[in-house]
């Protein structure tokens, strides 16, 4: 679990992606810039966790599809439940938009 994953869906824009999400109610997502990333989604799903999602420029491998970026800070715990816990609810949240090629990749922030 490294706790940042790239994934592939057919929201092509932030805004739509943001949109989508919050339609799936829970989590409540919000659009920011930074210099370093560009545009990107984040929410606060519990206490001290912060999942953020980049939009990196990239086409998914089938025509409609885009590819994104996501870390996941505060993550770990000595114990690791919790890291078990917020991976899984993120990975579900991945699952629901619907994304696929949901891969692991090195933590970036």
């Amino acid at each position: 679990m490294t706790g940042a994953y790239s994934f592939v869906c057919t929201y092509g824009d932030t805004h739509a992606l943001c949109a989508r999400l919050n339609a799936m109610g829970g989590w409540v997502w919000r659009i920011g810039d930074s210099h370093w990333y560009g545009d990107y989604l984040a929410c606060t799903p519990f206490e001290g966790v912060r999942i953020r999602i980049v939009d990196f420029p990239r086409r998914g491998p089938n025509e409609g599809e885009w590819r994104y970026e996501a870390d996941i800070k505060g993550l770990w715990t000595a114990d690791g439940k919790r890291a078990a816990t917020i991976d899984a609810a993120f990975r579900k949240v991945l699952h629901e938009i619907p994304a696929h090629d949901i891969t692991e990749i090195e933590w970036f922030d």
